[in-house]
């Protein structure tokens, strides 16, 4: 008994089921290998940099590890349809078995890239939280986790409840029931990809530039934000293959395109959510590298100036004398300084000794490891 295809193969063509003809295999098989090795070593440079240099694993951290997850489940699906001649292949070159066997890996897939795209930006929006207190950004950062949220939950219960009964997405012995265009979910998932990808590149920009450090600096961060932000190009370029399955006869070879784009957004999305620590990763393994200019004229800020040979700082509020000292935490690189709160009780009478020995501490009225002193008087214009 012969084999049936979904569809029939267009006259004059001769159908291999053994040795179907398939598209961009070995771009799939590269963009796997290679960009999934380097999305596995970027996740686990985020997770030694946070053990180990840093105060452990957070939420921002747990939700990368899923939508990690979520890439590897993914593109291993759809790599393993493409050896078993399903994905890239012709549907009149498939049996209607494999064929089958292609939907539910499509079936599956699907939401799984959506909740991968979802969790790696709420990895990123926790990160947020921890850049400033300032309650407006708070709240917008809220408002973008609440929509993404939302979006990534809705689009994936669609994907996974689009036809009545479940069984008709994959079953083609199911002739009943009714089934929406998985099409436009697909360029739902892109349009929703590019919007929030904006969202998340603008956010952190005003807090960037109330940093206190030089204008070079703030645009470095500007620009590790805008390489994070590179999957709007990529959701771009995958939108523009997807309307051609609107109305397509034959998925497993046309979606090949798009899906080549699917695997390189799922890699990039743990690769750029993996950015934020390699400051502190760098600074460890390669200080060399992350060395910026310590000229104390750099660091002025408003309307305080340096001169003579005493710091004066008694009617500068503790917590923002705190911030002055410690210009840039560690423990999160991307801290802002809150330089528009005073309260009355925290005013207060502090002298700083600066130590041009090998250590220097706050003045606690001890004269233990002081070595030789000087002082700075800082002045309110």
């Amino acid at each position: 008994m012969s084999e049936v295809s979904v569809i029939p193969a267009p006259p004059g063509v001769e159908v291999n089921f053994d040795h179907p003809r398939q598209q961009k295999v070995l771009e799939h098989y590269l963009i796997f290998g290679i960009g999934g090795t380097l999305a596995f070593i970027a996740l686990c440079q985020r997770f030694y940099t946070k053990l180990f240099l840093s105060k452990g694993l957070q939420i921002d951290d747990a939700f990368m590890f899923l939508g990690w997850a979520a890439s590897i489940v993914t593109q291993g699906m759809l790599v393993a349809s493409i050896i078993d001649g399903g994905m890239c292949a012709h549907a009149w070159e498939m049996p209607l078995s494999r064929f089958e066997r292609y939907s539910v890996t499509t079936f599956v897939t699907a939401p799984v890239f959506m909740l991968c795209n979802g969790f790696t930006k709420l990895s990123l929006l926790t990160f947020y939280l921890h850049i400033s207190p300032q309650k407006w950004f708070r709240v917008a950062v809220w408002t973008v986790i609440v929509v993404v949220s939302l979006y990534t939950g809705c689009i994936a219960i669609l994907m996974l409840f689009h036809c009545s009964p479940i069984r008709k997405a994959f079953d083609f012995h199911v002739t009943g029931g009714t089934c929406l265009n998985v099409g436009v979910l697909y360029m739902a998932t892109a349009v929703s990809n590019i919007v929030t990808d904006v969202m998340l590149f603008v956010l952190p920009i005003p807090m960037i530039f109330n940093l206190r450090m030089k204008l070079a600096q703030k645009i470095s961060a500007v620009l590790i934000f805008a390489i994070g932000s590179v999957t709007v190009a990529t959701s771009i370029v995958r939108l523009t293959y997807l309307p051609r399955l609107l109305s397509s006869l034959d998925p497993s070879w046309d979606a090949a395109p798009a899906n080549l784009w699917t695997f390189i957004e799922a890699n990039l999305f743990v690769l750029c959510g993996s950015m934020p620590t390699l400051r502190k990763f760098f600074k460890h393994f390669a200080p060399r590298f992350m060395r910026y200019p310590t000229n104390p004229s750099s660091y002025t800020h408003n309307n305080y100036r340096a001169s003579g040979s005493t710091m004066q700082l008694s009617n500068i509020p503790k917590n923002r004398q705190r911030k002055q000292r410690e210009q840039f935490p560690d423990e999160n690189a991307l801290k802002t300084f809150n330089s528009d709160r005073t309260r009355e009780e925290d005013v207060g009478f502090t002298s700083v000794v600066v130590a041009t020995g090998e250590r220097a501490s706050v003045d606690d009225t001890s004269n233990k490891a002081i070595l030789q002193t000087k002082t700075i008087t800082i002045q309110r214009d």
